[in-house]
């Protein structure tokens, strides 16, 4: 009874994250069912891609899948955002910013208030508390303007003479420290939080595919081949795709599966990210079928792929496939 509550939460959760998107004018796709995935949304807006996993506690996000996440991210030109209702300690504070492993985290609520309301956050969580970021230029500025002295702007803030300098020199504050800043110098210093691109998430460097020896399976065959071609393979563990392609600035969102019933699913789900995403999908296979796209999702079979020379000859089969009728 209790893992039914907990998924009926979850679920009212996504569905009111897609509306909120959908209501501040992204394109946003479908929510993935398949497993297993990393993430549960996809959702553009002019250049702005967002890669969104919904939890209801946000703890619940394991280190292997933030990492995938950020590389994606980085691959797609997209940012990462967890969104979600708590930590195993207690309810996320609206209006925060919190971090599980480099991705920003925040409540369906700050989500509302940045893209419906117009007004973005400022404060995010940290170890010892709550902290916002000091537009540090703008505090020696005024701070001179006042003909106030490191010292004196020390003492009225109740911190040490080095504490401004750091403040100074670009270190964040404490909220309120911050707040009797701004007391003191009449004018806002804080910085909004940007949680639509943010700062670059770092990631871990991509694990390109190493085929295995004594390995034939039909996926390790297809990377094999694209990568004699050119490509660079970064597989993709959690993904309804099972790798990133990339040759130069093309990028592939790259499938591998057997011609059956449920290459129709496969192909549905991939087309539905490669809309939203802007990137070109294909689906290699062990045989060609009859179609030479499901969904919109090019096919090419194992033989034919065996002829390309180039990555350039890949492209130009999923161009000429994506025109024909499905």
């Amino acid at each position: 009874m209790i893992y039914i509550l907990l998924v009926k939460m979850r679920q009212d959760l996504l569905n009111e994250v897609r509306e909120t998107l959908v209501s501040a004018g992204f394109y946003v796709s479908d929510v993935f069912s398949m497993r297993p995935i990393g993430f549960d949304l996809l959702a553009r807006r002019d250049n702005t891609l967002l890669i969104i996993k919904v939890l209801t506690n946000i703890n619940a996000l394991p280190e292997d899948v933030a990492e995938e996440l950020k590389i994606l991210s980085s691959l797609l030109d997209g940012h990462p955002l967890l969104i979600g209702q708590r930590t195993t300690l207690g309810l996320l504070e609206d209006d925060v910013v919190y971090d599980r492993f480099g991705i920003q985290a925040i409540t369906v609520e700050t989500l509302k208030h940045y893209l419906l309301d117009g007004v973005p956050p400022k404060v995010y969580a940290a170890p010892g508390g709550f902290y916002v970021n000091i537009d540090n230029e703008k505090l020696v500025e005024l701070r001179r303007e006042k003909q106030l002295s490191l010292g004196a702007f020390a003492r009225s803030l109740h911190v040490s003479r080095k504490t401004v300098q750091m403040y100074e020199e670009g270190m964040n504050a404490r909220v309120d420290v911050a707040l009797r800043m701004e007391d003191i110098l009449g004018e806002s210093i804080i910085q909004p939080i940007d949680i639509l691109h943010g700062n670059t998430p770092m990631e871990k460097p991509r694990k390109e595919f190493t085929p295995e020896k004594n390995e034939d399976t039909l996926q390790a065959e297809i990377f094999t081949i694209l990568q004699h071609i050119g490509y660079t393979i970064i597989p993709m563990g959690r993904c309804p795709f099972e790798a990133v392609s990339k040759s130069e600035d093309r990028i592939l969102l790259t499938c591998v599966h057997r011609y059956d019933k449920r290459i129709i699913r496969k192909a549905r789900i991939v087309s539905g990210i490669a809309r939203v995403t802007e990137k070109k999908a294909v689906l290699f296979t062990d045989r060609r079928g009859s179609r030479d796209n499901i969904e919109g999702t090019p096919l090419i079979g194992r033989k034919e792929l065996k002829s390309a020379k180039e990555p350039e000859d890949v492209i130009e089969l999923v161009v000429e496939r994506l025109h024909q009728s499905s």
